[in-house]
């Protein structure tokens, strides 16, 4: 299933995560977040860290 929105970056260039997909991945206020440039798809990704320690 793919979950697709559009956002708007901000002043100080941030984006906020749509809802749909903070509850998908259940992420909540405080959770930390991986931003991954990926050349071979030329996207940029997150990756939710519910464990940062690992």
């Amino acid at each position: 299933m793919s979950v697709e929105e559009i956002v708007k970056v901000s002043r100080n260039y941030q984006v906020t995560i749509p809802a749909k997909i903070r509850q998908r991945f259940q992420i909540k206020e405080g959770d930390l977040v991986r931003v991954i440039y990926d050349e071979n798809e030329n996207v940029v990704k997150i990756q939710v860290l519910k464990e940062p320690w690992k």
